[in-house]
């Protein structure tokens, strides 16, 4: 079971957004077609608990993208890719102003 989580996760590690978006619609269409198998008395009980699993993991997820965004690395990555992109511009940023002519 060890040597299938450490696949999955370097699998995960490897892939970009739109490979999670593959992932995600499968899961989701089949979770549809899971509660279209579910009787009718009991659609109840399992949209209650399908809600709530819904609700904390939408917490979960919004929470630890929030925190993402607010983490001063994003800043910091900016201006360290500036000042590669203009190493050796001893002048530094320079705006230039040009007439058109008449």
């Amino acid at each position: 079971m060890k040597k299938l989580a450490a696949f999955l996760n370097d699998y995960v590690l490897e892939c970009d957004w739109k490979d999670m978006a593959l992932i995600k619609t499968c899961v989701c269409a089949f979770g549809v077609m899971l509660g279209l198998t579910v009787k009718k008395e009991r659609k109840k009980p399992v949209m209650i608990l399908s809600s709530l699993i819904f609700l904390v993991t939408a917490c979960l997820t919004a929470v630890r993208f929030v925190l993402e965004l607010s983490e001063d690395d994003f800043e910091e990555d900016f201006e360290e890719d500036f000042e590669d992109d203009h190493e050796g511009d001893e002048e530094g940023f320079v705006m230039r102003i040009v007439a058109e002519d008449e």
